[in-house]
């Protein structure tokens, strides 16, 4: 029998670089979007229902975060996708999305007193663009939120405020309930979307209005599908189980084969919704209770977004500030900018008459329109500066300069589809 020196074996090195073998073995980028040097246990990692799936498009590992949950930056190459989504159609993970159910016999009253704007006359599998206020008239969040039933309700929104919806519950008689990890989420999004998913046998979701939503049942699979999204083509979104998620996405690439339907990422995305003139939480505002020093919160006003507010009824969150806010005149428009730059420059602060009047949150190159393009929050007093306004701009070698940069109406690229419209 030969003997073994177990003292000597566990001193060998592992066969395989493992995470979990400690801080000294490089951690495989596939498993932790970390830099090497970064201990494996010092950060969280969580994965959507559709990452494994996902990784097996991904040619790049590129990775990035979304409410705390990796997702693809780019699965092939940014100017691929952007082209997906712009001719033909692209598949994509929103699984990251917080979904909230609203349920009860008071669901209605609840609800016009949480937002800006009433729902009483929303139908089952009606969808609208709402926002939720702080007394300070500030965005909680946005989202957008689907009549499931008579008395129920899905909101679908960028971050989680669980515990100041149930506080803005004392006193109704609601069940409210964060069924995030019941719902994945698939976004399919381009000219081309709608014959994808007929191809697919979602044949009543191929003939969907904007703003509406309808059950299906490919494969057996009971899907929610809805016609939302902030893209600006034809965009599509899918509610699904997630154990059965993985098998949607398949179904889908499968279908949309002869279609050139592609995996598309978080970069590719926020071009199109640049382009779309769409100013987003977390990017270009900041929600009334997040800590963040590079971005501010903003209201409804502030956005564009008025028409979302109705103030001449029974009394909702933010009202009485939102009230004082539009008799003062004062506050804050979004803007679009469009200007000659290079790749890695990052604009900031935005300037009429040499007077500071708002800066640049977000900015991307536009293949469309074949220039840059840059949009963020300016003072009401630095409208009608004939167009033209003086960007600074941090250059990609640290240089600082200024742009002479033009001001424009949103969107920078009409697209009747898109939804939910300004």
């Amino acid at each position: 029998m030969t003997e073994i020196d177990f003292i000597k074996k566990n001193k060998q090195e592992p066969d395989r670089k493992n995470p979990l073998d400690g801080p000294a073995v490089e951690p495989d980028q596939a498993w932790f979007e970390q830099p090497a040097s970064e201990p494996p246990f010092a950060r969280h990692v969580h994965t959507t229902p559709l990452h494994l799936v996902a990784s097996t498009e991904s040619r790049t590992n590129d990775w990035t975060v979304w409410n705390g949950y990796t997702v693809a930056n780019t699965y092939t190459h940014i100017a691929a996708e952007y082209d997906a989504l712009r001719v033909n159609a692209g598949l994509s993970d929103i699984s990251p999305l917080v979904k909230i159910r609203i349920s009860g016999k008071e669901v209605v009253a609840y609800l016009d007193h949480l937002l800006t704007a009433p729902v009483g006359r929303m139908k089952t599998h009606d969808t609208k663009r709402v926002f939720v206020c702080a007394g300070t008239g500030h965005l909680v969040t946005e989202g957008v939120l689907f009549r499931l039933a008579e008395t129920e309700f899905r909101l679908v929104a960028r971050s989680k405020h669980l515990d100041w919806f149930l506080d803005a519950g004392i006193g109704f008689e609601v069940i409210i309930d964060d069924v995030s990890g019941t719902l994945a989420g698939l976004s399919l999004c381009g000219p081309r979307a709608p014959l994808i998913l007929a191809d697919a046998g979602l044949n009543m979701a191929a003939d969907l209005r904007r703003g509406k939503a309808c059950w299906e049942e490919p494969a057996r699979m009971p899907t929610y599908v809805s016609r939302t999204g902030l893209l600006g083509e034809s965009q599509f979104e899918l509610w699904v189980d997630p154990e059965d998620a993985p098998l949607l996405w398949n179904l889908l690439l499968a279908a949309g084969r002869r279609h050139a339907l592609k995996p598309v990422g978080e970069a590719a995305r926020n071009m199109v919704r640049l382009e779309q003139g769409v100013l987003l939480e977390g990017y270009d505002y900041a929600s009334a209770f997040a800590s963040c020093e590079a971005l501010s919160p903003a209201t409804p006003y502030d956005l564009g977004q008025g028409t979302h507010v109705a103030l001449d009824r029974p009394t909702f969150n933010g009202q009485a500030a939102l009230r004082k806010l539009v008799a003062s005149g004062s506050g804050r428009v979004p803007a679009a900018f469009t200007l000659m730059g290079q790749e890695g420059d990052r604009p900031g602060a935005v300037y009429a008459n040499g007077h500071h009047v708002g800066r640049v949150t977000s900015y991307t190159w536009s293949p469309s329109l074949q220039m840059h393009v840059a949009i963020g929050l300016m003072d009401i007093q630095g409208l009608g500066t004939s167009g033209v306004y003086t960007l600074d701009v941090m250059t990609g070698n640290g240089q600082a300069q200024k742009r002479v940069a033009q001001f424009v109406k949103r969107p920078f690229l009409h697209n009747s589809a898109a939804f939910p419209a300004d």
